[in-house]
């Protein structure tokens, strides 16, 4: 039987990937249908057509480039989205045009974004971009010092020199900067990893113009360098509640501004969008997204975090949870009202909001690791899920269950462990292996508090292919697997489980068998 239940597996597995490729295939072909159908006078030839409630534009969340095109455009529709999803959400007709960044909008095109165009008018005044401070680092004179350092390097021709080199000349190499020997500070860095030419992933490592200018602030002012990565809506918090001592992700905050960027428009170029057959897409996506410069292993290195974090949530978690239960069974009333509301605050709460409790609040000052605060969160999470199921479990055994083993003379304890448990444990195995399912999709959060799992690292492709389908596909693929093979693992334990209950040694205690 085992050999018939892998193959079942493997050809279920397979045969939802072939069905996703035929369901996207036909979309594709009703899409190349549409767009030939469309005429030129639909194109956006200028900015000012864009002022129009029947237009929705998009622009990232946070991003200054927002105000500038609510003032040029104030009857549009509006529609905020993750930097990584903005290309995206344009290419697919989630929104009509893009009001961001000329020179990541640029860039985008220099690498090879097809179907699309930037206008040749930019909206707005130009903004000056800057490294943002957190108020609550603890390195002195943190804003002097960036200001003091962002002068010099524009004075000796430095600033001007990266800016060619990242924006300009495309040059993705970066220079050897010194690293101090005996470092006297700890710098932390938030950024993003997302935005070309300025933060993003080339060969697994962080570069760009702002990576270079962290890591010659960290050998200028003799520290140590530590970075975080985040989305553009948690780097915010990250900087304002101390987690980082400064951000540098295209931000305009600090006094001293590093250089000047223009909000640009860009929108789709049906005129020139070039028919390709789709298992060509296929094909070239599968290169962009796992072998160009070895990206395949970022989906590795999340892979391994999120097995990390979900199989220490499970151990973790059935220990809590069982532990939990068990001070609770001895009917103390203090106990049980702890508990109950401990599990309901956190099974009430959404668990990227645990997260962010647990990593801005509660552990604010501790000198721990973010996933140790990922697998604490996930830990109450599931050891919360461990506890309510004990508690149907148990009581869906036969009161005349324990009455009977203390008759045949088992105390409390040996008759709940001896007795009682193993009855209970196959009425919530199901359940339990249901939750095993949702915690390892749940994991898929953790990108919130700078976490590089699974889903992070497929964000971070996704950025540098400027398009979603193989990242988006790999990525559901992966935790459908990882899914599969922790149900699996659990089967063959609950199978070990069954067998051992089976046997009649040692259950009966003062009676004798075949008299």
């Amino acid at each position: 039987m085992k050999p018939v239940i892998k193959n079942t597996a493997i050809k279920r597995t397979a045969l939802c990937f072939v069905l996703i490729l035929f369901v996207l295939s036909g979309c594709e072909n009703k899409k190349g249908t549409n767009e030939s159908a469309q005429t030129t006078e639909d194109e956006i030839t200028s900015v000012s057509q864009l002022n129009d409630p029947s237009y929705t534009i998009g622009v990232g969340i946070g991003d200054t480039c927002e105000i500038m095109a609510k003032q040029a455009f104030p009857n549009a529709k509006f529609a905020y989205l993750d930097n990584v999803n903005l290309l995206e959400a344009l290419t697919s007709k989630k929104v009509d045009a893009l009001a961001v960044d000329q020179v990541f909008l640029e860039t985008a095109v220099k690498n090879g974004i097809k179907g699309v165009r930037i206008l040749d008018e930019a909206i707005g005044e130009d903004i000056p971009i800057a490294v943002g401070i957190s108020p609550k680092s603890e390195i002195p004179d943190l804003t002097d010092s960036i200001d003091l350092f962002i002068n010099e390097l524009r004075d000796d021709g430095t600033l001007e020199d990266m800016y060619k080199r990242w924006v300009f000349d495309n040059d993705e190499t970066m220079p050897d900067i010194p690293v101090p020997s005996d470092p006297k500070l700890h710098l932390v860095v938030g950024t993003t990893g997302l935005v070309c030419p300025y933060t993003y992933y080339k060969d697994n490592e962080l570069c760009g113009y702002d990576i270079e200018l962290a890591k010659r602030f960290a050998s200028w002012l003799d520290a140590d360098l530590e970075f975080k990565t985040y989305d553009y809506g948690a780097v915010v918090i990250a900087v304002a509640s101390g987690d980082v001592d400064c951000v540098m992700a295209n931000l305009n905050v600090t006094k001293e501004p590093l250089l000047v960027n223009r909000t640009a428009i860009m929108v789709r170029d049906n005129t020139n969008a070039e028919e390709t057959a789709f298992f060509e897409r296929v094909k070239e996506s599968f290169i962009k997204t796992f072998v160009r410069e070895s990206r395949w292993k970022l989906f590795v290195s999340g892979i391994g975090t999120t097995l990390l974090i979900t199989v220490l949530s499970i151990l973790f978690g059935t220990m809590l949870g069982f532990m939990t239960y068990l001070v609770c069974r001895g009917g103390h009333k203090a106990a049980i009202l702890i508990a109950r509301f401990a599990v309901w605050m956190v099974q009430g709460m959404p668990v990227v909001v645990l997260l962010m409790i647990l990593y801005y609040i509660v552990f604010k000052n501790a000198d721990i690791g973010r996933t140790f605060v990922a697998v604490t969160g996930f830990t109450l999470v599931f050891g919360a899920s461990v506890y309510r199921l004990l508690g149907i479990g148990v009581g869906a055994v036969d009161r005349g269950q324990m009455e009977g083993a203390l008759a045949l003379g088992y105390g409390r304890v040996g008759a709940f462990f001896r007795i009682i448990l193993p009855q209970a444990i196959p009425h919530v195995l199901p359940a339990y292996r249901a939750e095993i399912v949702a915690l390892i999709k749940a994991t898929a959060i953790v990108g919130y508090i700078a976490v590089q799992d699974l889903t992070r690292m497929g964000d971070i492709v996704r950025s540098r292919t400027y398009e979603a389908f193989f990242p988006l596909i790999a990525v559901a693929v992966i935790y459908f697997i990882l899914a599969g093979i922790l149900t699996f693992t659990v089967k063959k334990i609950t199978v070990v489980f069954e067998r051992g209950k089976s046997t009649d040694r040692g259950l009966l205690k003062g009676v004798r068998l075949h008299d």
